[in-house]
């Protein structure tokens, strides 16, 4: 049985989401509740409470957002606690959460999606009896996002479906233990980690995100990011156009801004990135 704390500002939003939830009761129980970032470490910090597995958390509240509950709370310690986002922000910025959150839920909550995130819960803490992907159709390709089986396989995604950021867009990371959105433009480069990308906003941030290289080349603004090896994704407004391309035994480097280490770039993309930075 998952056990859930509802965070949330507005009593009425919190009084909503528990009434849906109580069409689970089979999968879910509400073991608190609360409206501000104090409310919440005060629940978790209590020996009397139960840890829950889940927060549904709200982002946008008067005494501390909910990024700013994350920074206070231990949530990836040796019980972790899964993080579901439910939010009121305008579509350009949900978009957003689909690239490294384990779920997020738009307000008016709808209970077919709820369902949904109910099974990725489910699936997170191993209880595999529910079926993600028969649900998936029925809460709509809108609010799809790529379920993460765990900390080594990645689940195929078919990336003419990925929604596509814009320089308006943010992406949100994960760096440490604190919470973030970063604007797309802020982005240095994407590099290849095996079943990860790494997203660098400088030499010493970065972000390990559970995305394929060719996803991130299908979403990202083609006119300000272009892939100059298989492996690396850069900001066209980063390179560092006082340093010329080199040549090192054989291969083309590129030097980026706030990375001291040049990156290779492949005869594949030689062509085009000349014509890109000419």
């Amino acid at each position: 049985m998952i056990k859930a704390l509802l965070v949330d500002d507005e009593r009425l939003a919190r009084v909503e989401l528990r009434r849906i939830l109580e069409e689970f009761t089979n999968k879910i129980t509400v073991v608190g509740e609360a409206a501000n970032k104090r409310e919440v470490t005060n629940f978790l910090a209590s020996p009397e409470n139960p840890r829950p597995d889940v927060i549904f958390l709200d982002i946008n509240m008067p005494r501390g957002s909910g990024f700013e509950v994350l920074e206070d709370i231990d949530y990836e310690g040796k019980h972790p606690i899964c993080i579901v986002f439910v939010t009121a922000y305008s579509r350009y910025a949900v978009r957003a959460f689909t690239v490294n959150a384990l779920d997020y839920i738009v307000k008016p909550v709808d209970v077919k999606r709820l369902e949904l995130t109910l099974a990725r819960l489910q699936i997170k803490m191993g209880e595999t009896s529910v079926s993600v992907d028969s649900r998936q159709s029925e809460a709509g390709a809108e609010n799809d996002i790529s379920d993460e089986r765990d900390d080594n396989t990645v689940q195929e995604t078919n990336v003419e479906t990925l929604q596509k950021l814009t320089p308006d867009d943010f992406v949100f990371v994960t760096i440490g233990k604190k919470m973030r959105f970063v604007p797309v433009p802020h982005i240095v480069c994407i590099t290849s980690d095996g079943n990860y990308s790494e997203v660098w906003l400088s030499k010493d941030k970065r972000a390990l995100i559970l995305r394929t290289m060719n996803e991130w080349e299908s979403i990202l603004p083609p006119s300000d990011f272009f892939r100059i090896h298989r492996s690396t994704i850069v900001n066209r407004a980063f390179i560092d156009n006082s340093r010329p391309l080199e040549t090192m035994g054989g291969s083309v480097q590129i030097y980026v801004r706030d990375i001291p280490e040049p990156f290779a770039v492949s005869r594949r993309y030689l062509a085009k990135l000349k014509e890109r930075i000419a």
